[in-house]
């Protein structure tokens, strides 16, 4: 029996295009209806417009996150020094684009270059003493640098909206593009001189060119996803995933839609597309780096992850490094390929590509604990990771379910309620769905990327991880609008509402948390001010609210000096040679938890010997117990004292004033508390180091 398709005079406020299982319909779908092709034009450049905008504006209000302080200043690096050797743990071309209006801007780095931080390819100790050289500009630096990176996520939102669209026609487009730019997560993340945004704007751009290949593979297609699939691989290494899952989409299609294309001369122009695509990645990831180190021997490499090495054979010398990490991993390991037939094997990438790679995967598999100490029995199960947190529990092992949690505390409820009713349209409406093909395409690439960070590693460090999956997700949501369509009357009004109310919802849950979007929680977990029960680090507390602490104090006690342990890269007492900074001590830790880092303690300032009554400001992530380097609070009169002025402090150090409330939270992430005499005297007992 034939569908029966709603009159003209009916046609809904959200209108699509109906199913295409072919892909000449999914190629000209247009808009119909109500959105012609002017007023979607217009929805789409104000939705984008919008986005950018409070991205924008947040930017300006926050100052860098931990990350960034390392980034920028090794992106200036490889516009001057035209080497990629600091900081490769992540590919340079967000780092590239970020440092080029700060190089135009004529950064002091010629001091820097004769120092220890350049020839050792220390990155934090060359951030840091880059801070220190261009205190004058440093804020302003990030600022010009940062104005960029919206761009990534505009390309993204674009994406969006012509995946959708080309699914689900203009009013499914529009909704996915809307649950794109209203999403705290994407805003986050997406001013920021990290590689999370770009690889995911650029990684679902290169999937959308290679679905348009597999749809019709003509040459030209096949080398715009090749070109693609190269800048995402300069990105994040995570997009290395594309490799694997690309061809899975390609098998899945033969399978699923069997019967199309031909055999012979069509199978051999298939393998030269292919081959295409493949070299093209190749040759623009070679471009990305300027050709540096390529055609080395595999074997000449020091790698050091379990994956690319092998135990050290009895009696062979091994190399040292400045580097504790890669000094403790190589007396054990050894380059697996290195006395085999694939030594001498040129490898077609760059040097600083593959070091990135290895260092990124340590990081991903962690390392045995006796690599740190000798004296512990050689327990290869035994891993030593960084410190990470879930629900109040911090430990040095993550979970499987990690980016599950993630999700329910991050991701607005109106995105969870639209996200659910297209899994349900997915299933139970054949009419709003495109082919299968088409579906298992959208679908496959965050199943993969959020099964490969569930189960394949130990990272869990943020959400950020798994950004990658959301525009998949977003595009998927899009069939709501061809579901819309096909309803009447009193169900077509209540659907309808459901999708602008929940759309409406997240508009309101963005201007709420703006412009701290890092900060951001859903309501059903408690809201931003209750994130550090859940989660800390860059999903909450990324060390972005030094500056607003500042002015909140300027605006609320003029004068004070605070008690003061930061989360974060920047040195406070850099803001106090601007000429903005103000007045702050270490407060006291909780006893035999901080250590000097590399000088000695008796030229440190040192934390305050006794709790008093005043004021006191505490990053979320240090309340909650979280291990980290803090400066010391010493008037900074020479480069060597922004780095080596400073202190490590144990987990829990400061976590004692998780007992108190405090009487503000800046940005949602520095807690600031007013301490009594009754107070000082109640926390005497909780100081004492909690037993583990």
């Amino acid at each position: 029996m034939a569908r029966r398709r709603p009159p003209p005079a009916a046609a809904p406020p959200i209108a699509a295009a109906p199913r295409a299982p072919t892909a000449e319909a999914v190629e000209g779908a247009h808009p119909v209806g109500f959105w012609t092709r002017p007023r979607v034009t217009l929805a789409v450049v104000l939705l984008l417009a919008t986005h950018a905008g409070l991205a924008v504006d947040s930017l300006l209000r926050e100052n860098a996150t931990v990350d960034e302080i390392a980034h920028l200043p090794a992106g200036v690096t490889y516009w001057q020094k035209g080497t990629f050797k600091l900081y490769h743990h992540n590919p340079p071309l967000v780092k590239l684009i970020a440092a080029l209006p700060v190089v135009l801007s004529g950064p002091v780095t010629a001091p820097i270059y004769e120092m220890n931080s350049w020839l050792r390819e220390s990155h934090s100790t060359f951030g840091e003493t880059f801070a220190y050289y261009n205190i004058a500009n440093y804020l302003e630096f990030f600022d010009r640098a940062r104005l960029l990176m919206p761009l990534f996520t505009v390309v993204g939102g674009l994406v969006v909206f012509a995946w959708s669209s080309r699914l689900y026609g203009p009013g499914g487009g529009l909704v996915s593009l809307t649950l794109w730019t209203l999403c705290p997560n994407v805003l986050a993340h997406g001013r920021l001189v990290t590689g999370d945004a770009a690889a995911t704007s650029i990684g679902v751009g290169a999937t959308y060119l290679f679905w348009r290949f597999q749809r019709r593979p003509t040459w030209n297609r096949a080398a715009l996803a090749g070109l693609a699939l190269g800048l995402a691989q300069l990105t994040k290494f995570s997009m290395i995933l594309l490799y694997g899952l690309w061809p899975a989409l390609a098998l899945a299609r033969l399978v699923l839609e069997r019967g199309r294309g031909g055999r012979g001369r069509g199978a051999a122009r298939a393998v030269g597309q292919w081959v295409l695509i493949g070299v093209l990645g190749v040759v623009v990831i070679d471009l990305g780096y300027g050709f540096e180190g390529v055609g080395r021997p595999l074997g000449s490499f020091e790698f050091a992850s379990r994956s690319l090495t092998r135990p050290v054979p009895p009696g062979m010398i091994r190399p040292t490094s400045e580097n504790r990490l890669l000094e403790s991993a190589w007396r054990f390991r050894v380059n697996r390929f290195r006395g085999t037939a694939l030594a001498s094997l040129p490898v077609p990438l760059p040097r600083h590509y593959l070091l990135g790679f290895d260092e990124q995967k340590i990081e991903t598999e962690g390392m045995p604990a006796y690599f740190f100490d000798p004296s512990l029995p050689r327990d290869e199960s035994s891993q030593m990771g960084y410190p990470v947190y879930l629900d109040g529990v911090l430990r040095r092992s993550g979970w499987w379910y990690y980016y599950l949690a993630t999700l329910a505390y991050k991701v607005p409820e109106g995105t969870w309620l639209l996200v659910g009713l297209s899994a349900v349209v997915l299933v139970a409406s054949r009419r709003s769905r495109a082919s299968t093909w088409d579906e298992v395409a959208v679908l496959a690439i965050p199943i993969g990327v959020f099964g490969a960070m569930s189960f394949l590693t130990d990272i869990c460090l943020g959400l950020r991880y798994i950004l990658p999956i959301f525009p998949y997700v977003f595009i998927a949501a899009g069939k709501l609008g061809p579901w819309i369509s096909g309803l009447t009357g009193t169900r077509r009004r209540i659907g309808l509402a459901v999708v602008l109310g929940s759309l409406g919802f997240n508009a309101a849950s963005v201007a709420a948390i703006h412009p701290h979007y890092l900060s951001y929680f859903n309501l059903a977990s408690g809201g931003p001010d209750r994130g550090a029960e859940h989660l800390i680090d860059s999903n909450l507390d990324w060390g972005q609210d030094l500056v607003t602490l500042r002015r909140w104090l300027a605006a609320n006690h003029p004068g004070r000096k605070v008690g003061l342990a930061y989360f974060g890269q920047i040195n406070p007492s850099l803001l106090a040679l601007r000429g903005d900074g103000f007045e702050w001590f270490l407060p006291p830790p909780r006893p035999d938890t901080l250590r000097p880092v590399g000088t000695d303690p008796s030229r440190l300032v040192g934390p305050a010997r006794r709790l008093t009554p005043g004021l006191y400001a505490i990053s979320a992530s240090i309340v909650r117990g979280l291990p980290w380097r803090l400066s010391d609070p010493q008037s900074l009169r020479s480069p060597q004292a922004a780095w080596q002025a400073a202190w490590n402090a144990d987990a829990d150090a400061f976590s004692y004033f998780a007992a108190l409330t405090p009487i503000k939270k800046v940005g949602h992430s520095i807690y600031v508390y007013e301490l009594t005499a009754e107070d000082c005297v109640r926390l005497a007992p909780q100081r004492v180091r909690p037993r583990l």
